[in-house]
């Protein structure tokens, strides 16, 4: 008996040993970081704007409701190529630009998807003031690359959309937040990522480099998703002189992306021309979906 008694103490300390050190685990594999329960459902609801325009509010995770923009081309044949545009910080759907580049994109065949990032636009539920990359801003960019995904979750479904042919165009934090998103889903066959870099805890000083800064930024750092991009095409569009988004951590970002990629760079500050940063990124989707000019 005794012996036994003995056999049953040590497989039940074996056992208390390899749960008390998985509990103390120190670290997560971020590559599972975004995955969510796609069975949730989205309860879509749509509201006709205009013949051609639909305002769009779904269920995302963390019992957050997404406000949208779909637009349609009214040349082209369905069903329509994707372009998903994401705006910046302080901005929204509807903030000039972005009715700027769903001009464009639509004109040239593109149905447009805009959401409003969380904590913007329809979604401010109480004013914050963003002062660099606190906690609050961690958390609106991990719940952004969420809602995306929930939104692809919808676009999939319409017939009207192909599928096979969605581009990402993401401006400044919707650049940053758009390397993660388009890092962890391969549904975006396109991505293009604007006036956006890599190494954000550099813009914390000092104390940026710390562990704690450094773990904080972890889930929303792109230098930690941008290679899952590869092998699918990627355009950077960059500003020679962005006083945001230094040029080193542009240069940091492109050389942690993998093959194919390209880099256009402007000789401008951060507020580069949207015209010009539409169309360019719009011929790039077109060449390199296989499309034909309209």
């Amino acid at each position: 008996m005794k012996k036994a008694s003995l056999i049953k103490k040590l497989f039940f300390g074996l056992f208390l040993f390899s749960f008390v050190s998985c509990m103390e685990q120190e670290s997560v594999d971020l590559k599972y970081f975004y995955d969510y329960d796609k069975r949730y459902p989205l309860d879509v609801v749509i509201d006709t704007l205009s013949s051609n325009l639909f305002h769009i509010t779904y269920n995302s995770v963390h019992n957050n409701r997404v406000t949208a923009l779909l637009s349609l081309p009214e040349t082209g044949e369905k069903p329509y190529p994707l372009a998903i545009i994401q705006h910046g910080l302080g901005d929204s759907k509807d903030t000039d630009y972005m009715v700027l580049g769903d001009s464009i994109l639509s004109s040239k065949g593109f149905a447009v998807f805009r959401i409003d990032f969380a904590m913007h636009g329809e979604r401010v539920k109480k004013k914050y003031k963003f002062k660099g990359i606190d906690y609050t801003l961690r958390d609106a960019i991990e719940q952004t690359v969420f809602d995306l995904r929930r939104g692809l979750d919808y676009l999939d479904t319409r017939s009207d959309i192909d599928s096979t042919k969605t581009g990402y165009i993401g401006i400044s934090l919707g650049g940053i937040a758009g390397t993660v998103f388009c890092g962890v889903d391969k549904r975006v066959e396109v991505p293009v990522i604007c006036i956006a870099g890599g190494g954000l805890r550099a813009m914390e000083g000092v104390e940026g480099f710390g562990d704690k800064v450094t773990a904080m930024m972890a889930p929303i750092e792109p230098l930690n998703f941008v290679k899952g991009i590869s092998p699918r095409p990627l355009l950077f569009i960059n500003a020679e002189n962005d006083e945001i988004i230094p040029k080193p951590m542009a240069m940091l970002l492109h050389s942690k992306a993998e093959e194919p990629k390209e880099v256009i760079w402007y000789e401008s500050k951060h507020h580069i021309n949207p015209y010009k940063a539409f169309n360019d990124a719009a011929d790039w989707l077109i060449k390199n979906m296989g499309l034909k000019k309209q």
